[in-house]
């Protein structure tokens, strides 16, 4: 395999492994910050759930951008392995 796609390949595979986790750690983050936000207020005030839903909400970005990273690496691992398997022997 050449350097080139081999680096495509390596890139590729830790965006697809990498890219999930890491929204997902983040979102489980965001939600225990939302969370906290409840447990925070004063005993006999009514937390803010609008605020609260806001937040969590917000958290989802994490998961989606994730979600991106990995179809990005797993479409860069079918380009390395495509280009790998179906190249011509003419080329070097």
């Amino acid at each position: 395999m050449q350097p080139k796609k081999r680096n495509i390949l390596i890139t590729g595979v830790a965006l697809f492994i990498f890219g999930p986790v890491l929204g997902w750690v983040l979102t489980i983050a965001g939600f225990f910050k939302a969370e906290q936000s409840i447990i925070q207020t004063p005993p006999g005030m009514i937390p803010d759930m609008g605020q609260t839903a806001s937040q969590m909400f917000v958290s989802l970005i994490p998961v989606l951008a994730g979600v991106l990273c990995g179809a990005v690496g797993f479409f860069l691992i079918l380009y390395a392995l495509i280009t790998h398997f179906f190249r011509s022997k003419e080329t070097p």
